[in-house]
């Protein structure tokens, strides 16, 4: 149950970081998808933010994690990318856009995670103090 309801709110956390970029590359290109590559691009990034679960799992190195969701976040990039607009050149010529985005998202998570242990670490040592 507790991985359930991790995943439920990992797929939610990647429909809306997904949401997110999405909208701004259309943006940018002054582009309107189709109901298909919405479609497509949601499911893609449910899918992405379930494989952020693999952070949740304590018995695995985090640069294993990290490596594993890496490599698994590029191949649902890419598939998916193919899926949408068509072709392999496009998912191919993305991977910067996913490397940046990869990037940026996690070191945003990474900065929260260690604000969290902070502010959790600080709790307990205030009870630990009374």
């Amino acid at each position: 149950m507790k991985y359930f309801k991790a995943g439920i709110i990992h797929v939610f956390a990647g429909i809306g970081i997904g949401s997110f970029i999405s909208l701004l590359s259309f943006t940018l290109h002054q582009g309107t998808p189709s109901i298909k590559q919405f479609l497509l691009l949601m499911t893609m990034s449910a899918i992405m933010g379930l494989l952020s679960l693999i952070f949740e799992f304590e018995n695995i190195t985090f640069v294993t994690q990290l490596i594993a969701n890496f490599i698994l976040e590029m191949l649902t990039y890419g598939f998916f990318i193919w899926l949408t607009f068509g072709g392999a050149v496009i998912a191919l010529t993305n991977i910067p856009t996913f490397l940046i985005s990869y990037v940026i998202v996690f070191i945003i998570f990474r900065k929260q995670g260690q604000a969290n242990a902070r502010r959790i670490n600080a709790k307990l040592a205030d009870k630990k103090r009374e």
